[in-house]
């Protein structure tokens, strides 16, 4: 029986929510927040030279906030910062059942798309691309 269901339609299945990563000025600060207002586990920091952030992860139970400050001049984060001096929400990051079907489906729908996966893996050792 032929599936009737174009490459066009197929969706993006989503697990879930992975992370709520936000851009802070200064991440000492962002850590020490968390830490003694509302008593949150915080990783020790790592700097991501390739991606321009230092980055630290707040564990909220459920969910994480992956605090991101920038590291280097042509950091990504810096232009954030420069337009947003207080920091804000960034971005989210969603956990696909496929992530190559995610990657190929979301190139289908025409959605602007941002890495590839081949060489965007994140410190945790996953594949990930923008949209």
């Amino acid at each position: 029986m032929k599936n009737n269901v174009s490459e066009k339609n197929q969706k993006i299945r989503i697990k879930g929510l992975d992370h709520l990563s936000v851009a802070v000025p200064d991440l000492e600060k962002a850590i020490d927040f968390y830490q003694n207002s509302f008593s949150c586990e915080v990783t020790s920091t790592k700097i991501l030279e390739n991606q321009g952030v230092k980055i630290a992860y707040v564990d909220l139970g459920n969910v994480q906030l992956e605090l991101m400050e920038p590291y280097g001049e042509s950091s990504p984060i810096k232009k954030f910062i420069d337009r947003h001096p207080s920091g804000g929400i960034h971005h989210f990051c969603l956990k696909a059942a496929d992530f190559e079907g995610a990657l190929q489906n979301a190139k289908n729908e025409g959605m602007q798309v941002l890495g590839d996966g081949s060489a965007s893996i994140s410190h945790h050792g996953k594949k990930f691309f923008f949209i």
